[in-house]
C-alpha cells in the first residue's frame, strides 16, 4: 500500500511538471532557455484553420514597434515531420527576435494518394496559414508588408511555391482569404525547383539513365504525389496537375529575393533523397532567376562543405530583408 501511494504521488508530480513545462514551451523539442524570456513572449499550437494539424507556435519580440514576420515551414516529404523542427535551428531565431522579427512555426495536413488533390492539401493549409497570420497581424504586432517564409525540403520547396506564385488573395473578401500570399522573401534550404515532378528528369544528371530501370515506381510515386493511387489512373491529368505546381515556371521579374541552399555532395541519383534534394534544384532555380535578373544568394556543395561555413547566413538574408 505505501509503494503504491508512492508510485501514485511520484506520476502525480511527473504529470505536474510535464505541463509546467508545457507551460515553458519546453515540451516537444521547445528547448527555449538559452533565450531570455524577458525579450520574448510564446504562443503554442495556437489554431489557423479547422484541422487537427492546423496549428502553430509563435514567438514575439516584446517590444512596441510593429515586427517583422518569418514562417517556418517543415520538411518531410509532405507525409511527415513536425513544425518543432524550427527549434533545432537556435541561432535562427535568437537573431530573428533579437532584430525585431516575430517567429512562426506551422504544421499542415499531409498528401494521401487517393483524393485527387495530394500535395495541393499541404499547400492550401500553407497558404491559409500566411493569410490567417496576416489578417491577425494587429492581435500580433506584425507588419502583414513584412512577411517571408523559410524551410527545408518540403519547407524550401513550399517557400518558392508562394514567392514565385501570383497573389492568390481574393479581391474584395474581407475575410482572411482576401489577404495577400506574396512574400517579401525565401529561403530555402535542401529544397526542390519544382513540384512538377516529370521535369526532374531534365533536371537531375543521369536521370534518364535510372528512369528506365525504376519507371513503374518512379511514375506511380508522382501519381501518388498529385493524389492518384497509381499512374494509370493519372495518366489523363499529367499536363494539367503537374502545370499547377510548376513554381520554376512562374518566375518573373516581380518575385521577391530568394536564398538557396542545396549542400548534398552526392550527385548520381542512386535513391529518393538524392533525386529530391540534389544540388542542381537549387542551380536551376538560381539560373532562372538570374534571367529575370531576382536577387538571389545560392550555396551548393560545390561552394561549401556545410551550412556553418557559409559567410552570408540563411537568417542574415531574411533579416536583411525583413527588418
Amino acid at each position: 500500500m505505501t509503494n503504491w501511494f508512492k508510485n501514485k504521488y511520484l506520476l502525480k508530480l511527473i504529470l505536474l511538471y510535464t505541463l509546467f513545462l508545457n507551460f515553458l514551451g519546453l515540451v516537444y523539442g521547445q528547448d527555449l532557455d538559452y533565450l531570455n524570456p524577458k525579450d520574448f513572449s510564446s504562443h503554442f499550437d495556437l489554431s489557423y484553420g479547422e484541422y487537427e494539424r492546423n496549428k502553430f507556435d509563435i514567438l514575439l519580440p516584446k517590444n512596441d514597434a510593429k515586427h517583422g514576420l518569418i514562417i517556418y515551414i517543415h520538411g518531410g516529404g509532405f507525409q511527415h515531420g513536425d513544425k518543432k523542427n524550427i527549434y533545432r535551428r537556435k541561432q535562427d531565431i535568437k537573431y530573428f527576435l533579437d532584430n525585431n522579427i516575430a517567429v512562426v512555426s506551422i504544421n499542415y495536413r499531409f498528401y494521401t494518394p487517393n483524393d485527387s488533390l495530394g500535395v495541393r492539401i499541404c499547400l492550401e493549409d500553407i497558404q491559409t496559414a500566411i493569410q490567417y497570420l496576416r489578417f491577425h497581424a494587429d492581435e500580433f504586432n506584425i507588419d502583414k508588408e513584412r512577411v517571408g517564409c523559410y524551410g527545408n525540403s518540403a519547407g524550401a520547396g513550399s517557400s518558392l511555391y508562394f514567392a514565385f506564385h501570383d497573389n492568390l488573395a481574393i479581391k474584395g473578401d474581407t475575410s482572411l482569404k482576401g489577404e495577400s500570399t506574396r512574400l517579401k522573401c525565401a529561403g530555402a534550404i535542401a529544397t526542390q525547383a519544382t513540384y512538377n515532378v516529370f521535369k526532374w528528369k531534365k533536371i537531375i544528371p543521369y536521370m534518364r539513365l535510372v528512369l528506365p530501370l525504376k519507371r513503374k515506381q518512379i511514375y506511380n510515386a508522382a501519381a501518388n504525389f498529385y493524389g492518384y493511387s497509381d499512374y494509370k489512373s493519372f495518366k489523363n491529368e499529367i499536363r494539367i496537375a503537374s502545370k499547377q505546381l510548376d513554381m520554376l515556371s512562374m518566375i518573373d521579374a516581380k518575385d521577391p529575393p530568394i536564398y538557396l541552399m542545396n549542400l548534398m555532395k552526392e550527385h548520381f541519383p542512386k535513391n529518393d533523397n538524392v533525386i529530391q534534394h540534389h544540388r542542381n534544384h537549387a542551380i536551376v532555380v538560381s539560373k532562372k532567376l538570374n534571367k529575370h535578373n531576382v536577387k538571389n544568394h545560392l550555396y551548393t556543395s560545390k561552394i561549401v562543405d556545410n551550412e556553418k561555413d557559409i559567410d552570408f547566413k540563411i537568417r542574415e538574408f531574411i533579416v536583411e530583408n525583413l527588418k
